[in-house]
């Protein structure tokens, strides 16, 4: 019989019960992966972290990131609600206004920077470890129209065509001229698994521009952003996704990379409106010289509960 503690979180919100749900487990150490598969099963949230003993002394911790199908390199919520649960449990002990996680994923290592009022952390922002690979061997509007349940008058096209990107994981980037289109967006999964399914970047992110009109419908702590956007994660046990760090860093290179500046440039992002699960996701990215230098991913964590669970 073996006893594991874990806590829960809801990550990209400041309210309990919005954002995106996670559950973070300690003293899995030498338990097999399929058994690591089982407890994120049990869970049945987007994302489940394992959280280990550094295998290099320069990291904080080691962690391994995994949904209810499989282990991933890289996810945004999970790496952000991991670091914020590490403070604030006193796991990792932290003092003045800031600290800097080094967290060891599979991807390699990615910091974390918490900030801190009073001692409580409450924002947490990473950098990712592999800047935007952007990829245009996507299906044409016409097919994205019809996979989305949507028009193709409702896609901007252009500069802003549809793109694959990945920031460490694929997803497909896939621009709209209007909110209402965002919330009339749904996922035909017969179309999804005729044109998306194996393909690099199969995951879609529909995204709008806000002019303000829809803060009227949004919690507060989600009125005012700049993007409305949707994840979609066809054929996973959630099939949308309430608050994807690793889609908006993607998102933030797509922006980025059609801005013809240099310097710092940030976006505030609303994501899981529809899902009843408001989310609120700081985006930025630096750039010289044209090219993207940094990207990074940032929003608050509010922790929900902690408890133990016995394996026999």
């Amino acid at each position: 019989m073996r006893t594991l503690r874990f806590l829960t979180a809801d990550v990209f919100t400041t309210a309990p019960f919005s954002g995106n749900q996670l559950a973070i487990v300690f003293g899995a150490e030498g338990l097999p992966t399929d058994t690591l598969q089982a407890i994120t099963r049990e869970f049945n949230y987007a994302e489940t972290t394992f959280v280990f003993a550094p295998e290099d002394p320069s990291h904080t911790r080691r962690v391994r990131i995994f949904t209810p199908e499989l282990e991933v390199p890289f996810a945004g919520h999970p790496t952000i609600g991991t670091a914020h649960a590490l403070v604030a449990s006193g796991e990792v002990k932290a003092s003045g206004d800031e600290i800097t996680l080094v967290l060891g994923e599979n991807i390699g290592p990615v910091p974390v920077r918490v900030r801190l009022e009073h001692g409580v952390p409450v924002h947490a922002q990473l950098t990712t470890a592999q800047l935007p690979e952007e990829r245009h061997d996507v299906p044409s509007i016409a097919v994205l129209a019809e996979v989305l349940s949507l028009s193709e008058s409702d896609f901007l096209g252009g500069a802003h065509t549809p793109a694959g990107v990945s920031c460490g994981l694929p997803f497909l980037i896939a621009p709209l001229n209007s909110i209402d289109a965002v919330q009339r967006a749904r996922v035909r999964m017969d179309a999804w698994t005729a044109h998306l399914h194996g393909a690099w970047a199969s995951w879609p992110m529909v995204f709008a521009i806000s002019r303000g009109a829809d803060e009227f419908a949004l919690a507060s702590h989600v009125r005012g952003c700049d993007v409305r956007a949707r994840v979609f994660v066809p054929g996973s046990t959630v099939p949308e996704d309430p608050g994807t760090g690793s889609a908006n860093a993607c998102l933030a290179g797509y922006l980025a990379a059609r801005t013809p500046r240099d310097g710092t440039l940030s976006w505030d992002v609303a994501q899981g409106i529809e899902m009843g699960r408001p989310s609120r996701l700081s985006i930025e990215v630096s750039k010289a010289g044209g090219v993207i230098d940094a990207v990074r991913v940032g929003g608050a964590t509010v922790m929900m509960s902690e408890g133990v669970m016995t394996l026999r």
